[in-house]
């Protein structure tokens, strides 16, 4: 699978535009195979799309980075472990 910013900015505006819940439905969504975007770009070595997902982190000012640095992959284990 792979990452493609161009796609991911037109969801992110048309999400700003019917006004969803920015965080869980767009940058913390999971796929069919259960990975996020953030997985898929780490997956795929995107540092560009992980740079751009940062700064949506930032416009949408939530706990989101919370949820990130704590998030647990598909084997139970977050990124520090």
């Amino acid at each position: 699978m792979n990452c493609n910013k161009e796609i991911l900015e037109t969801l992110w505006c048309w999400g700003k535009e019917v006004q969803v819940n920015l965080k869980d439905d767009l940058l913390l969504a999971k796929g069919y195979d259960g990975q996020t975007t953030w997985d898929i770009a780490v997956n795929n070595g995107k540092k560009e799309i992980l740079d751009t997902l940062w700064g949506w982190v930032k416009e949408v000012q939530g706990n989101l980075k919370v949820d990130l640095l704590l998030a647990k992959g598909d084997d139970g284990l977050t990124a520090w472990n």
